[in-house]
C-alpha cells in the first residue's frame, strides 16, 4: 500500500478513535435505551465473487482490524490480543490494583490478567455500538480472535424520520450542518476499503477540475449558484471514479470576483479596512480558500493526496488554455506533462460545463451498459462493499442505477461544507425557529418564472401553492400540528398565499378541501440578505452574496433531512441535488421488495417523478 494511502488510512483511524472516546465519555450518562447504530443486513449475501460476504463492521469494530476483507480473522495469537491494551492505556494504568487482584485470586500471570481486562473493556465498548464479540477458544488457548457483527435489526423509522440534530451522532453539533445527510450514516471507513493503487502511481492519471467562478457567455449549461456548482462537483467526482482518476481541484489565485469567491465573504476571515490591490474592496486573508473551496472541503479519498500536476511548467492560465482547447473536441482529450520529480501525469482538465457535456456525450451510455465488469469496479471506487458492488453490477434499470450511485455518493462524505459555512448555516436556521430535534416536512416552491410545459397544461405560469398541499396530503390525522418548512425564492409571495387559509383554535392553519383533520404550522426562512445570523453585519456586495450563500446552504440542509419532501418539478438543480442526498441503500429488514435503493419520501407535484443522473 502506498505511503499516501497509509496516511489516509491513519487519518481515518484517528477520526474513528475520536468517536470511540466520545462514546466512552457517555458511559456516566443514563441511557437505558441507546439508539441502535448498527449497519443493516446485506443487499446481497452472495456477491458472485467468491464466498458470501458477511455484515459490514461499524467504525468502532474496524478500529481493531488489520485487513478490510469481510471474512478474514481480525487478530491471531496472544501477542495480537495484548496489543489491544493500547486502546485503553490510560484506563489500564488506573486499573492496576484490579489486575493485581485478578492475578492473585486466579493464579494467572499479570500479562494474562491484562488480556482479560482488555477483552472485557473492548467487549463493553462494542456492546455500546450494538455488537457482540465471539471469541473462539480451543484447548484453553486463544487461537483466533474473530469479531462477528450481530446487528440488531434497524427500525426503518430512524431513517424515514430524521432530525436536523442527529441523535446517534456523539460528536460536535456543528457536524450536523457540514453535511446533507445524517453524520451517523456517513461511511467513516471508506478510505480503508477503496481499491489499492500501486505505490508511486497514485497521481499518474488525474482529473483536474477547475470550478467555474463566472458564467461564461458561450456556456449552455448553468453551473453558477450554490446548487449548480455542487452538482457539477458531483458530476466531476462521478467521472473521476468511473475512469479511476485522482480528482484534484485547481482554483484561480487571482480574484476573478470581488473577495475571491462567488460565494461571498464571511465576516470573520475578512475585513473592510480600505482597498486591497487584489479585490479592490477587501483585505482578504491569504489562508482563506478561494472559489468553490470557500464553500466545501475537497474529499481526500477523491484526491488520493495528489497535488496540482506539473506546477513547474503549468500555471492556472496555461491549464485554462488547455481546457478551452480540448473542450472544442467531441472526444475525451488528455494532456501529458512532466513534474519536477520526473514522473509524468496524464491529465484530463475540465470545468463545470465540461463535465456535463462529457457525461452526456461520452460516459452516460458506458455507465448504463450492462453486463459490464466496469460497473463492479466503479462501485468499489465509490466506496461500495463487495456485495453492494455486485448488486450494482447486476442492475439494469436506469433509474435504479442512478439511485444506487446517489446512495453511494451520499454516504461517502463527498460533500462537506467548510466549518464557517456550517456555523453560519446553523445560526441562520435558528432564526427561522424551526425545531431541530423533531421530524418535519419541507416544500421547495419556485416563483422565479414560468415552468416549461406547465403553463400550456394548466393555464398558469407557476404551480399554485394549493397543489403542493394536495400532493403532501396525509391521512394519519393527529392532534398535533404538522411542521412544514418552505424554501422559496419568493417567501413574501408564499406568506401572502398562506395568509388566505383559516386559522384554527390552536393557532394552526386549517386547509379546507385538502385534509381538514390536520393543523399545519409553516416555517419560512428569513430574507437572504438578513444580517442577524452574522456577528458583524455588512451591507457590502460581497457580504450580501455570502448571506445568500448561507441561505441556500441552510435550505439544502433542511430539505435534504426532512421526513417528506415536496417539490414542484425537477427542472431545478436545487431540487435534484436534494433528491440525490435522500437516497440510501436498501438493506432494511422486511423491505427487500422495494428495490435496491430507498429514497426518503419525495413527492413531485408535476412532471417526471425521477430527476435522472446525480450531478445534473
Amino acid at each position: 500500500m502506498s505511503r499516501r494511502r497509509n496516511a489516509a488510512a491513519a487519518d481515518s483511524g484517528s477520526k474513528t478513535s475520536e468517536i470511540v472516546s466520545l462514546i466512552s465519555s457517555l458511559d456516566d450518562q443514563s441511557a437505558p435505551h441507546p439508539r441502535n447504530r448498527s449497519r443493516r443486513p446485506s443487499l446481497k449475501k452472495d456477491s458472485g465473487h467468491g464466498d458470501s460476504h458477511k455484515e459490514e463492521r461499524r467504525p468502532l469494530v474496524r478500529l481493531l482490524t488489520h485487513d478490510d476483507d469481510d471474512n478474514k480473522s481480525v487478530m491471531t495469537g496472544m501477542s495480537a490480543m495484548t496489543s489491544m491494551t493500547a486502546l485503553t492505556s490510560t484506563t489500564a494504568m488506573t486499573a492496576t490494583p484490579i489486575i493485581a487482584a485478578i492475578s492473585k485470586h486466579t493464579g494467572l500471570p499479570r500479562k494474562a490478567a491484562y488480556v482479560i481486562m482488555s477483552v472485557i473493556l473492548v467487549s463493553f465498548l462494542i456492546w455500546r455500538e450494538g455488537y457482540r464479540i465471539r471469541v473462539n477458544v480451543s484447548s484453553s488457548t486463544l487461537l483466533n480472535f474473530n469479531i462477528q457483527d450481530i446487528p440488531v435489526p434497524k427500525n426503518a423509522d430512524e431513517y424515514n424520520k430524521p432530525h436536523l440534530l442527529d441523535a446517534a451522532w456523539p460528536g460536535h453539533d456543528n457536524v450536523n450542518f457540514e453535511t446533507l445527510v445524517q453524520p451517523s450514516e456517513i461511511d467513516l471507513m471508506l478510505q480503508r476499503r477503496l481499491p489499492e493503487i500501486e505505490e508511486g502511481h497514485e497521481c499518474d492519471d488525474i482529473l483536474l477540475y477547475m470550478p467555474n467562478q463566472l458564467q461564461n457567455d458561450d456556456d449552455d449549461v448553468n453551473v453558477d449558484g450554490v446548487a449548480g456548482q455542487l452538482n457539477s462537483y458531483l458530476m466531476a467526482a462521478m467521472l473521476a471514479t468511473y475512469t479511476s482518476k485522482a480528482m484534484v481541484v485547481l482554483e484561480s489565485k487571482e480574484d476573478v470576483v470581488p473577495g475571491g469567491s462567488q460565494f461571498g465573504c464571511p465576516s470573520n476571515p475578512f475585513s473592510e479596512a480600505g482597498k486591497s490591490s487584489s479585490s479592490g474592496r477587501f483585505n482578504v486573508k491569504e489562508d482563506i480558500p478561494k472559489g468553490l473551496s470557500r464553500l466545501i472541503q475537497h474529499s481526500e479519498w477523491l484526491s488520493r493526496g495528489c497535488s496540482v500536476p506539473c506546477q513547474n511548467n503549468h500555471d492556472y492560465e496555461k491549464w485554462s488554455n488547455v481546457r478551452k482547447k480540448n473542450g472544442k473536441s467531441k472526444f475525451v482529450q488528455h494532456t501529458t506533462c512532466r513534474n519536477d520529480s520526473g514522473w509524468e501525469s496524464r491529465v484530463l482538465v475540465v470545468d463545470g460545463a465540461d463535465v456535463q457535456r462529457l457525461f452526456e456525450n461520452n460516459f452516460k451510455g458506458k455507465m448504463l451498459h450492462r453486463p459490464s465488469p466496469t460497473a463492479y469496479n466503479w462501485a468499489l471506487r465509490l466506496g461500495a462493499k463487495k456485495y453492494e458492488a455486485q448488486t450494482f453490477a447486476d442492475l439494469e434499470d436506469e433509474e435504479d442505477i442512478w439511485d444506487f450511485v446517489s446512495a453511494l455518493l451520499a454516504r461517502s462524505d463527498v460533500l462537506r461544507f467548510q466549518p464557517w459555512i456550517a456555523k453560519d448555516a446553523r445560526n441562520f436556521i435558528r432564526l427561522s425557529q424551526l425545531p431541530m430535534q423533531v421530524d418535519y416536512d419541507a416544500f421547495h416552491v419556485r416563483r422565479d418564472g414560468s415552468i416549461q410545459g406547465y403553463e400550456e397544461e394548466a393555464g398558469v405560469e407557476v404551480i399554485p401553492f394549493q397543489e403542493y398541499l394536495k400532493t403532501w396530503e396525509r391521512h394519519d390525522c393527529s392532534d398535533k400540528a404538522r411542521i412544514i418548512y418552505i424554501a422559496s425564492d419568493d417567501p413574501g409571495q408564499i406568506k401572502e398565499e398562506i395568509s388566505k387559509y383559516p386559522v384554527g383554535d390552536a393557532g394552526n392553519l386549517i386547509l379546507p378541501g385538502v385534509d381538514e383533520c390536520h393543523g399545519l404550522r409553516f416555517y419560512l426562512r428569513e430574507d437572504s440578505t438578513s444580517t442577524e445570523f452574522m456577528k458583524k453585519g455588512s451591507t457590502s456586495d460581497c457580504s450580501i452574496q455570502y448571506r445568500r450563500t448561507i441561505s441556500s446552504v441552510a435550505d439544502l440542509i433542511i430539505l435534504s433531512k426532512s421526513s417528506t419532501f415536496i417539490i414542484g418539478e425537477f427542472g431545478s438543480g436545487f431540487g435534484r441535488l436534494v433528491r440525490t442526498f435522500r437516497a440510501a441503500l436498501n438493506d432494511f429488514p422486511g423491505r427487500e421488495e422495494e428495490g435496491p435503493v430507498l429514497v426518503r419520501d419525495t413527492r413531485v407535484v408535476w412532471g417526471k417523478p425521477h430527476p435522472g443522473p446525480p450531478g445534473m
